[in-house]
């Protein structure tokens, strides 16, 4: 189980295991896997949310992915920390040969869409 929490405003949890992305098969393989984060915050009462993150692998259950998964989650815990929410999608891309760091075009670290849904509880 992956999770984060500040232990009084947010809560983070890895809502399942990597899947591939796209799951389409006739697509092909993208070398690319998803995985879905629920969280919920004290701002928004009684909500939950979902965030989808792209990652830049394809074995799902290899070590260095659940790693990868485990920073995600670091940088996903410290943007609610920041701004109380998360966007729908992320996609983290590696530009470098060492750990993967995300990355933006604004410079932020995140490839991100504006949050459009939200699930009650």
């Amino acid at each position: 189980m992956i999770s984060r929490s500040d232990g009084e405003t947010f809560h983070l949890l890895l809502a399942d295991r990597p899947r591939p992305y796209p799951i389409e098969r006739t697509t092909g393989p993208t070398h690319r896997v998803s995985v879905c984060f629920w969280y919920s915050h004290v701002r928004h009462h009684k909500r939950t949310f979902s965030t989808v993150v792209i990652l830049p692998d394809t074995r799902t259950n290899h070590p260095a992915v659940f790693r990868m998964i485990e920073t995600v989650a670091d940088l996903l815990a410290e943007e609610l920390t920041l701004d109380g929410r998360l966007a729908d999608f992320y996609e983290l891309c590696e530009d470098s040969p060492g750990a993967p760091r995300p990355k933006s075009p604004a410079g932020s670290g995140w490839t991100e869409s504006v949050p459009t849904s939200q699930t009650g509880i």
